[in-house]
């Protein structure tokens, strides 16, 4: 296993964040507010691509003051890049020449080769030839003087110059082959076949959905086979043509290349094919009469669309004119001056690509955020915002269409991934610093909620109604309404939608609104080579979801620059290159399901049928009050399933268009390093019915052992997963009928395989037994099911083998056995023994509970423990759980929950005693971090430190919780409130506090899963990871168990504590924290007869060293009152050392806040210090190898 561990790497150390209220103070462009230099920055783009090149240059002049040389570079460079299509247009070079020139003149910097392609680019258009020659061999001497490199370098920049101006720079400039330096000389070689006849191919795939249904409501509504070409046309339609150059692939690669040009199809056409979809269901509906037919939901969206559009060109019109200065000064307002800001952002897009993502994206999120038959307005309006900004971001990677550079060879490439992920690393070091610098969260949620406005105003439907004579009304009804609700006592601003379209939603095909962006990919995602460059080719993607965590991307920058993060990408690789199909037998059951419109499986009915309890007749306040409270529960379901239906025809739908189809789906982390799926809505993390759906694409021959392995995971899926593994083949051979039955007769027999939790994983395996148990050798039987092998309560694994705690790695399977252990069956032994015992001491209570705490109960709080549960959540966990007790008195739960509870917690500690203390280790180093201030950068109590720690594979994590400043926006809709992730907000030193230890443990798991997915890469072994559960081909469980043993074995040989403490003691070496002292210790004592001393040593430090003086004199100043007293001290160095040695020990409170009896005290800063370590026990992490049962 070719793992690098973290051992000796230097850490990246940081310093704090800044909290500072800074503005810009240069010149800046009428109206524009902004003061942090990322949101100018994205003004500046914005202004550069919608050729509002005078504020550009305002703003480029801006941002390049007191900046680097090479950000100034780029800047210059970008505003160059657009003065291009200017001088075409106007053959005028001055501003060109100007801005080049400004360069040099203003801020004694040249211009890179870049600068230089571009003004040679320019002078290429001036207007006289002879002024052209004059002005481009004048540039080129420039080059050979000053930058005294080779020509070549220039003609290298294939994004900026094509083939044939490169030919007439030749020509101009008389340059010899010979010049070239040896590595240039490719450029060359195209250029003799400028005009050489392209040998393309066109393929033709024939339709693999030709004899599959469609995905059809009850009343069988909705459009045929036709349609479907009109969707997602480069998955299905046989006639669309895609073109590639054969020459450049061998034969064996022409697959590839050919779902590489339909992955970019997919990927470029996203928004044109859903609105070629309505636009074809409208115009169909027209010649079929219009309203004596049934609006389809498609032909409705293309009604708002149209509507839509000439608002928005009338709202681009306006800020046009705010930005010129054509509104009469009498008229300006509040509105007028937002357009100033917001105005260029959205000019960006066309306003059919604006209508076109409201409208998509408001439908995506209905029923999120708790909210039943809506969503969050706050939510929604930065959701469009966003999805504005990453539409712009997406056609400006478009525009650099040469990603992989020109003049490629693209069957070496395709052949040998890594010259693939090396030709990708040089293309991304070309192209420019930011192509698409992040927008302000203003701009953002302005453009939102000006969109979604326009879209309430114009989205109506047809709403028929029949009077009490039995007359049928037809009138306009709104789509979607704003409103407010209450949720858990907040007042909250909602979008709802109506319930006919709520109603459409769940029943009529959704191919047209389905986002091509957010689909599985059919070529392996784009390799992973900078933490901002990998994943979908021409959607850009980070390798980690920071929540805006400026600090963290800071962290993660500088790792990918120092290529620490080799082993993170490479496993998100991994992850990537597993090829996924569609699972037929049973996507062939569940449209069959799904036509039927009846409730079956988790599927919720195409009708919801809902029948309320009749009206009370007794005159008791109390009854009615009852009756309303079923009614809204019973509305609350229906609501639901309703929602629950529209999500699964999303997920069928995608499932439909990629039957045959070989699928991928790219990854990234989330902060603590846990890896995810890109595509959100259909992938193997999904539900049940996801999963069932989905198989490897390879299949591999599956041989004794597979064969074994795949009647073990058919009774592990049944939920036969406490026993032994002879006992689970056991159980699958004794159910053999059973499974036939279901195979054969899914809906027609039995339905055997209806009885478990998790039915369609449950078919799907049922399926693929029968399948090779009915193949002429069951042996040489090809099986693509995934076969999955869970841990045991993964985050108790590392926290027992952390601890060293025998009885509790025995618990969780760590230690070898002959059959596996269930630490939750356990929990709830001990549990039962306590609540014993006290029944037998008379505790009313215990008598309540005695015989009936089964495993369920507990189970959701032990595996919660480990992740830093608290007592209120685990009483809440088992409150739930008690309430499915019929036997137990409802007003006596709350307490009966409260004292189980405290058992569980007992139980567990008694269980896993070293891992008990290695937590309440990490709760106290995080609490210690986070209310220590770096001495440095000293400002005041507003304490700036996050917790930061460095995975074993290099990965730096920053802890993002903080107390965020919020910020009011008035918006068309309602006043919102955002936070900006450029302000620095005070650390949250609770949530700091308690989610330390669980994230500490899940940045662990997240490790060994990368590992493992590296390690079974090399092994040949096809991986998949669901968190804890792992995935390979029946063939090679075996195999992958081994290699899971032993990446856990090799990480934990490592002393990952010591590696911690070590590195909090380098990270935070210098830091201060402030610890209370009584004024009756003998400490105090000793600090009081040293003030004098402390105040004559300040003022010798000033004479010799004014900054450290002065951080000491902040110091001093500040007081904490604490007993209406205000007391806050530096100790002598002597006093110090006594004071640190009991803050290691952990014998001195450290919180502020003085939670005993009142004392007088005084508040003492001191060294950050770190309490020793735990002991560890003597459990020995290497016997895992021999434990079977560790994942199974």
């Amino acid at each position: 296993m070719n793992i690098e561990l973290k051992k000796k790497s230097p850490i990246i150390i940081l310093p704090p964040p800044r909290q500072t209220n800074q503005s810009y103070r240069g010149k800046l462009p009428r109206g524009i507010t902004f003061c942090n230099n990322n949101e100018l920055l994205a003004v500046f783009d914005a202004c550069v691509s919608t050729g509002d090149l005078n504020r550009a240059y305002i703003l480029m002049n801006s941002l390049s003051h007191g900046a680097e040389s090479s950000f100034i570079i780029q800047v210059h460079n970008q505003y160059l890049q657009a003065l291009i299509d200017e001088i075409k247009k106007t053959g005028d070079f001055e501003s060109a020449n100007k801005c080049f020139h400004n360069l040099e003149q203003k801020y004694n910097i040249l211009g890179n080769e870049t600068t230089f392609a571009l003004i040679l680019k320019a002078a290429l258009y001036i207007k006289e030839p002879e002024e052209s020659k004059i002005a481009i061999n004048g540039f080129n001497k420039l080059w050979r003087l000053k930058k005294k490199e080779n020509i070549g370098k220039i003609f290298n920049e294939n994004s900026i110059l094509t083939n044939e101006e490169i030919l007439k720079l030749f020509k101009i400039m008389d340059i010899n082959f010979s010049e070239l330096k040896q590595e240039y000389r490719h450029i060359l070689k195209p250029i003799a076949n400028i005009e050489k006849e392209k040998n393309s191919r066109t393929l033709c795939l024939s339709h693999p959905l030709e004899n599959i249904p469609e995905l059809l409501p009850t009343n069988i509504f909705g459009p045929g086979l036709q349609l479907l070409k009109k969707s997602l046309r480069p998955l299905t339609d046989p006639n669309i043509e895609i073109d590639y150059n054969i020459k450049d692939f061998p034969k064996e690669y022409h697959s590839v290349a050919f779902n590489m040009a339909r992955q970019k199809l997919l990927e470029d056409n996203a928004l044109d094919i859903a609105l070629e979809r309505w636009k074809w269901d409208h115009e169909q509906l027209a010649q079929k009469g219009g309203l004596r037919f049934s609006k389809s939901l498609n032909s409705i969206l293309f009604e708002w669309h149209s509507l839509m559009i000439p608002l928005i060109k009338e709202e681009i019109e306006r800020c046009k004119n705010a930005i010129n200065g054509l509104i009469d000064k009498k008229i300006i307002n509040n509105v007028n001056n937002d357009r100033l800001s917001y105005g260029v952002f959205i000019q960006l897009l066309a306003p059919e690509k604006l209508s076109t993502i409201t409208i998509l994206e408001v439908l995506r999120l209905h029923s999120t955020g708790g909210i039943a038959q809506g969503m969050r307005t706050a939510r929604a309006i930065l959701s469009v915002g966003k999805s504005i900004e990453k539409e712009y971001a997406s056609e400006v990677l478009k525009k650099n269409k040469n990603f992989l550079g020109k003049n490629v060879n693209l069957s070496q490439i395709f052949g040998n991934p890594r010259q693939f992920q090396t030709m990708l690393q040089k293309t991304q070091n070309n192209i420019n610093f930011e192509i698409n610098p992040k927008w302000p969260t203003v701009v953002k949620a302005k453009i939102g909620s000006i969109l979604i406005s326009i879209l309430i105003h114009v989205a109506k439907i047809d709403i028929t109604t029949e009077t009490e004579k039995g007359d049928t009304i037809s009138q306009k009804a709104p789509a979607f309404y704003h409103t407010y609700q209450y949720q858990k006592g907040r007042k909250l601003g909602v979008i709802k939608l109506n319930d006919q379209v709520m109603k459409q939603l769940g029943s009529q095909p959704l191919r047209g609104n389905i986002h091509p962006r957010l689909l599985p990919m059919l070529v392996e995602p784009k390799p992973w080579i900078s933490w901002d460059s990998g994943g979908y080719y021409l959607s850009k993607s980070t390798v980690m979801r920071s929540r805006d965590s400026i600090e963290q991307i800071q962290y993660l920058k500088i790792a990918s620059e120092r290529n620490n993060l080799k082993s993170i990408f490479e496993g998100l690789d991994v992850l990537g290159s597993t090829a996924w199909a569609i699972n037929i037998p049973v996507f062939n059951v569940v449209i069959e399901v799904w036509n039927s419109g009846l409730e079956f499986a988790g599927i919720p009915p195409a009708e919801s049928n809902i029948a309320f309890p009749p009206r009370p007749t007794s005159k008791d306040p109390a009854d009615k009050i009852s009756w309303q409270i079923q009614c809204r529960q019973i509305a609350r379901d229906a609501q639901n399933k309703q929602s629950i239906r529209c999500d699964i025809n999303y997920k069928l739908e995608i499932a439909r268009a990629f039957l045959h189809e070989k699928m991928y789906f790219p990854h990234n982390l989330d902060f603590r390093g846990r890896a995810y799926p890109i595509p959100p809505h259909f992938n193997h993390l999904g539900n049940d019915l996801c999963r069932g759906l989905l198989t490897f694409h390879e299949a591999k021959e599956i041989g004794e052992s597979g064969l074994r392995w795949l009647k073990i995971h058919l009774a592990n899926i049944c939920g036969f997963d406490k026993e032994s593994f002879l006992e689970r083949e056991a159980f699958t051979v004794e159910n053999l009928k059973n499974i036939f039955d279901s195979a054969d007769n899914p809906l027609k027999g039995s339905g055997w395989w209806l009885k478990f939790d998790d039915p369609w994983q449950t078919l799907a395996a049922c399926f693929e037994l029968t399948a090779a148990l009915r193949f002429p050798d069951p042996h040489k039987f090809k099986s693509r099911l995934p076969i999955h092998q869970d841990g045991t309560c993964n985050g108790l694994q590392h926290y027992a083998a952390l601890g060293g705690d025998i009885l509790g790695a025995r618990q969780v399977n760590l230690e070898p056995s002959n059959r596996p252990y269930d630490v939750y069956t356990r929990v709830a032994e001990l549990v039962n023994e306590q609540v014993q015992k006290d029944a037998k001491e008379g505790n009313h209570l215990a008598v309540l509970l005695k015989d009936k705490i089964a495993r369920k109960i507990v189970k959701q709080t032990v595996m919660t423990n480990v992740y830093g549960v608290t007592y209120v959540g685990a009483r809440n966990q088992i409150l739930n759980q008690l309430k499915n007790l019929n036997s137990l008195p409802r007003e006596m739960l709350f307490s009966l929950a409260s004292y189980l509870a405290k058992i569980v917690f007992f139980s567990l500690k008694s269980m896993f005693t070293g891992a008990h203390k290695i937590q309440e280790w990490l709760n106290e180093a995080a609490k210690r971090i986070s209310k220590s201030i770096d001495t440095s950068s000293y400002n005041g109590l507003n304490h700036m430190t996050s917790v930061i720690w460095t995975s074993p594979l290099n990965l730096p994590i920053v802890q993002p919780y903080r107390k965020s400043s919020r910020k009011q926006i008035k918006t068309n809709l309602q006043s919102i409130f955002i936070t900006d992730p450029n302000d620095v907000s005070p650390v949250d030193t609770r949530k700091q506090q308690t989610a330390f230890p669980p994230n500490f443990i899940h940045s662990l798991d997240a490790t060994h899963m990368l590992m493992s997915a590296i390690s079974c890469k090399n092994a040949g072994l096809t991986f998949a990871s669901v968190h804890d559960s792992y995935w390979t081909h029946a063939a090679d469980v075996d195999n992958m168990n081994v290699i899971l043993r032993e990446t856990f074995v090799k990480l934990h040989e490592e002393n990952i504590m010591e590696n911690l403490l070590n590195e909090f003691r380098e990270r935070y070496k210098g830091y201060k924290t402030l610890i209370s002292i009584s004024k009756d210790s003998k400490e105090m004592e000793e600090i009081s007869s040293t003030r004098k001393h402390v105040s004559q040593s300040i003022k010798s430090e000033s004479l010799n060293n004014n900054r450290k003086s002065e951080t000491y004199k902040s110091l001093l100043k500040d007081t904490v009152k604490t007993n209406n007293k205000e007391n806050t001290t530096n100790p002598s160095n002597q006093v110090t050392e006594k004071i640190n040695s009991l803050n290691a020990e952990n014998t001195i409170e450290t919180d502020i806040k003085n939670k005993t009896k009142k004392k007088e005290s005084v508040h003492v800063w001191v060294d950050l210090e770190f309490p020793p370590l735990p002991k560890k026990g003597d459990f020995d992490v290497r016997n895992l190898r021999n434990s079977k049962y560790f994942f199974s």
